[in-house]
Order: structure tokens, then C-alpha cells, then sequence
């Protein structure tokens, strides 16, 4: 199966503006997203998908750059974009604001696609502050591997330890925070951005909830590394730091 990684990126951010373009350690944002994909061995190609003609012009010298329609209301609509004019039978979105998201973990997600119309994937939940926070999304699957349900609230509810300390409610079930990488086969994807935004979705802000509710089988691969996002200015700092750290400087 040829399989294409896209990158949405798009300039205008609310909490950080010009954010793919932002330097880490004295390459842009976007480069380093682009150098993990290219170390994914299921990649046939990478894309960066972008309305920004600043972007375009910048990410062009390292990678090819599809210019996308400025209202698109997602990341999803904009590789369904790429995705329509490109002939490729399946596609991995990936994140184009997770600098260190593991080359194995795009593989696993694009290898899923073998055997489903489209898969994603999720990491142990090993902190208190992930556990509680609406921020992290988190996903209870089948037995299987396919998902049951994503939400903003800690999923399962414990009964028997709702009145524990976190500690002890997160050792209790392995908890597993959703990790914002997609794939699709290309003809589930096209369908999906047709359809309307569904109920779930809108009440949780959370798209891969209007493929649950259409009838997709999502399966989610279960990694160990975790990626993390750079949504704030603040979060350049945090990452560099942790760049340094794998290098050993």
C-alpha cells in the first residue's frame, strides 16, 4: 500500500501565530516535523499542506508543499485536499506542531491501514496532571484494539476509586492517552469531511468522533513514546530542552 504522510500547517494560530515557521534549536518547527516523517520506513512520500504562501515559500526547500483553500475548518479537511488530487491509497495526517513524534509510531499507524479504514494511536497515561486534564484526550478500546470511545474526561469512570488520590486511580486501570496522529484509507477520508459534524464531535471538540458515530472502525495502535505538541511559545523551551537531552548535549 503507498501511503502519503501530509502535514497540515497553517500560519494563523490564536496561541501562537507563525508557529510552523517558529525556530527549535535553530531549525523551524516544520523542518523537524518533516525530518521525523522522513525517517518512517511505510512513507512513500511526505507533504507539508498549507494556504500560507509564507510557509509554502519557506518549506519548499526542504519538501514538497501542496497549497491547500484558506477555509478549511481543520487539519482532516486540508489532507482530504491533498488526498483528492494526489494518487495515493492511503494517507497518515500527522501533526505539523509534534516535533518529536516516533518515526515507529507513524509506521504503526500507516501498517494498521493494511487491515482497517483507519487507525491512530495512544500511549499509557503515566502522569497526574494527563490524567486530570481536558487537554489530554483519552481513548478506551475494545479487545480488539479498535476504539470504543474518545473523550476530554479520564476515561473509564472508576467507581470502586473515585474517592483515591490520583496515584492510586491512575494505577488502577491502564489509562491510555490519544495521540494525534490519523490514518485513512484515501476513500474513507474523502467520505468523512462530507459528512456533517456529528453530535459527539461537537460537544467534545473532537473530530474522530464523527467517524464513531458514522460506523468507522478506528483501530489504535498501543505504543510507548510519547510526542508532544508545541501549542504555546513557551513549549519551544520544553522541547529544545528535551532535544538536548536525546542527544546527549
Amino acid at each position: 500500500m503507498q501511503v502519503l504522510g501530509v502535514l497540515p500547517a497553517r500560519y494563523a494560530s490564536t496561541r501562537f501565530p507563525g508557529k510552523p515557521l517558529a525556530l527549535i534549536a535553530g531549525k523551524s518547527l516544520i523542518q523537524r516535523v518533516v525530518e521525523r516523517c522522513r525517517l518512517s520506513r511505510r512513507l512513500a512520500d511526505v507533504v507539508v499542506a498549507t494556504d500560507d504562501v509564507r510557509i509554502r515559500d519557506h518549506a519548499s526547500a526542504f519538501c514538497r508543499v501542496e497549497m491547500t483553500r484558506g477555509d478549511h475548518p481543520s487539519g482532516t479537511d486540508r489532507a482530504a485536499e491533498v488526498a483528492s488530487r494526489l494518487d495515493y491509497e492511503a494517507v497518515v495526517n500527522i501533526q505539523g506542531d509534534e516535533p518529536l513524534m516516533d518515526p515507529a509510531t507513524i509506521d504503526r499507524v500507516a501498517e494498521a491501514l493494511e487491515r482497517c479504514e483507519m487507525s491512530t494511536a495512544a500511549v499509557p497515561i503515566r502522569s497526574e496532571g494527563d490524567y486530570a486534564s481536558p487537554h489530554v484526550v483519552k481513548v478506551v478500546v475494545d479487545r480488539f484494539g479498535r476504539a470504543l470511545y474518545f473523550s476530554r474526561r479520564t476515561i473509564p469512570y472508576l467507581r470502586d476509586a473515585d474517592s483515591r488520590p490520583q496515584g492510586e486511580q491512575l494505577a488502577a486501570f491502564p489509562f491510555l492517552k490519544h495521540l494525534g496522529i490519523y490514518g485513512y484509507r484515501r476513500a474513507t477520508l474523502l467520505d468523512l469531511v462530507r459528512w456533517p459534524v456529528s453530535s459527539l464531535e461537537a460537544a467534545e471538540k473532537l473530530e474522530q468522533l464523527r467517524a464513531l458515530e458514522h460506523g468507522l472502525n478506528i483501530e489504535v495502535v498501543r505504543v510507548e513514546q510519547d510526542s508532544i505538541g508545541v501549542d504555546v511559545p513557551e513549549d519551544v523551551v520544553r522541547v529544545e530542552r528535551l532535544l538536548a537531552q536525546s542527544s546527549g548535549v
